[in-house]
Protein backbone atom coordinates (compact mmCIF):
# COMPACT_ATOMS: atom_id res chain seq x y z
CA UNK A 1 0.00 0.00 0.00
CA UNK A 2 1.30 3.02 -0.37
CA UNK A 3 1.99 5.45 2.38
CA UNK A 4 1.78 9.45 2.28
CA UNK A 5 1.88 11.84 4.99
CA UNK A 6 -1.16 13.60 4.07
CA UNK A 7 -0.21 16.27 6.59
CA UNK A 8 2.29 17.77 4.71
CA UNK A 9 0.53 17.86 1.22
CA UNK A 10 -2.17 20.11 -0.03
CA UNK A 11 -5.46 19.26 -2.22
CA UNK A 12 -3.73 19.88 -5.41
CA UNK A 13 -0.72 17.78 -4.87
CA UNK A 14 -2.70 14.92 -3.34
CA UNK A 15 -5.28 14.79 -6.22
CA UNK A 16 -2.10 15.26 -9.06
CA UNK A 17 -0.24 12.31 -6.92
CA UNK A 18 -3.42 9.96 -7.41
CA UNK A 19 -3.28 10.50 -10.75
CA UNK A 20 -0.11 9.84 -11.13
CA UNK A 21 -0.08 6.89 -9.04
CA UNK A 22 -3.41 5.49 -10.58
CA UNK A 23 -1.74 5.84 -14.04
CA UNK A 24 1.79 4.64 -13.38
CA UNK A 25 0.86 2.50 -10.29
CA UNK A 26 4.84 3.15 -8.84
CA UNK A 27 4.83 3.85 -5.37
CA UNK A 28 5.41 7.51 -4.11
CA UNK A 29 8.00 7.83 -0.87
CA UNK A 30 7.52 11.55 -0.20
CA UNK A 31 5.48 14.42 -1.61
CA UNK A 32 6.62 18.53 -0.72
CA UNK A 33 3.67 20.62 0.05
CA UNK A 34 3.14 23.09 -2.37
CA UNK A 35 1.17 26.57 -1.84
CA UNK A 36 -2.33 26.83 -3.29
CA UNK A 37 -4.42 29.58 -3.99
CA UNK A 38 -7.64 29.26 -1.16
CA UNK A 39 -10.57 27.37 -2.84
CA UNK A 40 -14.21 28.70 -2.39
CA UNK A 41 -17.08 27.04 -2.25
CA UNK A 42 -17.64 27.22 -6.35
CA UNK A 43 -14.04 25.32 -6.23
CA UNK A 44 -15.39 22.79 -3.77
CA UNK A 45 -18.65 21.98 -5.74
CA UNK A 46 -16.66 21.30 -9.13
CA UNK A 47 -14.08 19.40 -7.17
CA UNK A 48 -16.61 17.23 -6.01
CA UNK A 49 -18.44 16.76 -8.76
CA UNK A 50 -15.51 15.59 -10.86
CA UNK A 51 -14.37 13.58 -8.34
CA UNK A 52 -17.70 12.09 -7.98
CA UNK A 53 -17.80 11.60 -12.05
CA UNK A 54 -14.80 9.79 -12.17
CA UNK A 55 -15.61 7.20 -9.67
CA UNK A 56 -19.24 6.94 -11.44
CA UNK A 57 -17.51 6.48 -14.69
CA UNK A 58 -14.57 4.09 -13.14
CA UNK A 59 -17.89 1.73 -12.09
CA UNK A 60 -19.28 1.74 -15.09
CA UNK A 61 -16.55 0.77 -16.89
CA UNK A 62 -15.66 -2.18 -14.52
CA UNK A 63 -19.68 -3.49 -14.33
CA UNK A 64 -19.29 -4.37 -18.61
CA UNK A 65 -15.77 -5.83 -17.98
CA UNK A 66 -15.39 -7.32 -14.54
CA UNK A 67 -16.56 -10.72 -14.22
CA UNK A 68 -15.73 -10.81 -10.55
CA UNK A 69 -18.58 -11.00 -8.12
CA UNK A 70 -16.92 -8.55 -5.53
CA UNK A 71 -15.19 -6.38 -8.09
CA UNK A 72 -18.95 -6.00 -9.69
CA UNK A 73 -20.92 -5.89 -6.24
CA UNK A 74 -17.89 -3.03 -5.39
CA UNK A 75 -18.67 -1.01 -8.83
CA UNK A 76 -22.41 -1.23 -8.69
CA UNK A 77 -21.73 0.39 -5.29
CA UNK A 78 -19.23 3.09 -6.30
CA UNK A 79 -21.96 4.23 -9.30
CA UNK A 80 -24.88 4.12 -6.85
CA UNK A 81 -23.35 6.27 -4.09
CA UNK A 82 -21.48 8.50 -6.12
CA UNK A 83 -24.76 9.31 -8.18
CA UNK A 84 -26.34 10.00 -5.20
CA UNK A 85 -23.63 12.21 -3.91
CA UNK A 86 -23.34 13.73 -7.10
CA UNK A 87 -27.00 14.65 -7.14
CA UNK A 88 -27.34 16.28 -3.78
CA UNK A 89 -24.42 18.15 -3.90
CA UNK A 90 -25.47 19.64 -6.80
CA UNK A 91 -29.31 20.11 -5.49
CA UNK A 92 -27.14 21.81 -2.64
CA UNK A 93 -25.60 24.39 -4.99
CA UNK A 94 -28.38 25.20 -6.61
CA UNK A 95 -30.38 25.56 -3.57
CA UNK A 96 -26.99 28.15 -1.97
CA UNK A 97 -26.68 29.58 -5.62
CA UNK A 98 -23.28 28.27 -6.52
CA UNK A 99 -22.16 27.31 -9.49
CA UNK A 100 -19.26 24.69 -9.83
CA UNK A 101 -16.23 27.01 -11.02
CA UNK A 102 -13.20 25.40 -12.45
CA UNK A 103 -9.86 24.93 -10.82
CA UNK A 104 -6.69 23.65 -11.43
CA UNK A 105 -7.50 20.73 -9.01
CA UNK A 106 -11.31 19.89 -10.81
CA UNK A 107 -9.18 20.91 -14.40
CA UNK A 108 -6.33 18.22 -13.00
CA UNK A 109 -8.31 15.31 -11.64
CA UNK A 110 -10.85 15.88 -15.22
CA UNK A 111 -7.24 15.19 -17.15
CA UNK A 112 -6.04 11.97 -14.88
CA UNK A 113 -9.06 10.71 -15.55
CA UNK A 114 -9.05 10.51 -18.42
CA UNK A 115 -5.81 8.31 -18.32
CA UNK A 116 -6.82 6.03 -16.30
CA UNK A 117 -10.57 5.24 -18.05
CA UNK A 118 -8.26 4.60 -21.15
CA UNK A 119 -6.10 1.88 -18.57
CA UNK A 120 -9.26 0.57 -17.96
CA UNK A 121 -10.56 0.05 -21.09
CA UNK A 122 -7.17 -1.40 -22.11
CA UNK A 123 -7.27 -4.06 -19.47
CA UNK A 124 -8.97 -7.64 -19.21
CA UNK A 125 -9.57 -10.36 -16.79
CA UNK A 126 -7.33 -10.16 -13.21
CA UNK A 127 -5.01 -7.62 -14.31
CA UNK A 128 -8.38 -5.30 -15.05
CA UNK A 129 -9.72 -6.05 -11.29
CA UNK A 130 -6.03 -5.53 -10.02
CA UNK A 131 -5.79 -2.33 -11.68
CA UNK A 132 -9.72 -0.87 -10.84
CA UNK A 133 -9.78 -2.15 -7.14
CA UNK A 134 -5.72 -0.40 -6.59
CA UNK A 135 -7.23 2.72 -8.21
CA UNK A 136 -10.01 2.61 -5.54
CA UNK A 137 -8.20 2.11 -2.60
CA UNK A 138 -5.62 4.95 -3.67
CA UNK A 139 -8.39 7.41 -4.87
CA UNK A 140 -10.39 7.20 -1.50
CA UNK A 141 -7.55 7.07 0.83
CA UNK A 142 -6.83 10.58 -1.24
CA UNK A 143 -10.25 11.51 -0.71
CA UNK A 144 -10.94 10.70 2.32
CA UNK A 145 -7.68 13.07 3.18
CA UNK A 146 -8.58 16.12 0.90
CA UNK A 147 -12.47 16.18 2.15
CA UNK A 148 -10.92 15.93 6.07
CA UNK A 149 -8.05 17.74 5.75
CA UNK A 150 -9.24 20.55 3.52
CA UNK A 151 -12.58 20.81 1.54
CA UNK A 152 -14.57 20.59 4.88
CA UNK A 153 -12.10 22.93 6.68
CA UNK A 154 -12.22 25.27 3.55
CA UNK A 155 -15.53 25.56 2.77
CA UNK A 156 -17.63 28.50 3.75
CA UNK A 157 -21.26 27.54 3.66
CA UNK A 158 -21.96 26.10 6.68
CA UNK A 159 -25.05 23.64 4.95
CA UNK A 160 -21.86 22.76 2.74
CA UNK A 161 -19.53 22.03 5.31
CA UNK A 162 -22.24 19.76 6.49
CA UNK A 163 -22.96 18.20 3.61
CA UNK A 164 -19.14 17.58 3.42
CA UNK A 165 -19.08 15.90 7.03
CA UNK A 166 -21.89 13.61 5.97
CA UNK A 167 -20.26 12.60 3.20
CA UNK A 168 -17.10 11.73 4.83
CA UNK A 169 -18.24 8.35 6.70
CA UNK A 170 -19.42 6.76 3.03
CA UNK A 171 -16.14 7.77 1.21
CA UNK A 172 -14.58 5.66 4.41
CA UNK A 173 -16.44 3.28 4.36
CA UNK A 174 -15.56 2.98 0.39
CA UNK A 175 -12.15 2.69 1.20
CA UNK A 176 -12.33 -0.04 3.99
CA UNK A 177 -14.37 -2.10 1.26
CA UNK A 178 -11.75 -1.34 -1.38
CA UNK A 179 -8.87 -2.26 0.96
CA UNK A 180 -10.69 -5.57 1.73
CA UNK A 181 -11.28 -6.62 -2.31
CA UNK A 182 -7.67 -5.71 -2.78
CA UNK A 183 -6.27 -8.16 0.15
CA UNK A 184 -8.87 -11.03 -1.33
CA UNK A 185 -7.85 -10.18 -4.56
CA UNK A 186 -3.70 -10.43 -3.67
CA UNK A 187 -5.14 -14.09 -1.89
CA UNK A 188 -4.76 -12.16 1.69
CA UNK A 189 -8.15 -13.15 2.28
CA UNK A 190 -9.39 -12.37 5.97
CA UNK A 191 -6.57 -9.56 6.37
CA UNK A 192 -8.25 -6.56 6.54
CA UNK A 193 -5.59 -3.66 5.79
CA UNK A 194 -5.47 -0.92 7.71
CA UNK A 195 -6.94 2.41 7.41
CA UNK A 196 -4.59 5.45 7.73
CA UNK A 197 -5.73 8.59 8.17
Amino acid sequence: MIHITRLKITLFTALALLVAAAVTHQPRTSAKATATADLNDANIVAIVSVADGLDIDYGKIALAKSKNKAVREFAQRMVTDHTAVQASAGQLAAKLGVKPEDNDTSKGLAAGGVKVKEQLNKLKGAAFDKYYIDNEVSYHELVVGAVEKTLIPGAQNAELKSALEGALPLFKKHWEHAQQIQASLSGKKGNKMEMKH
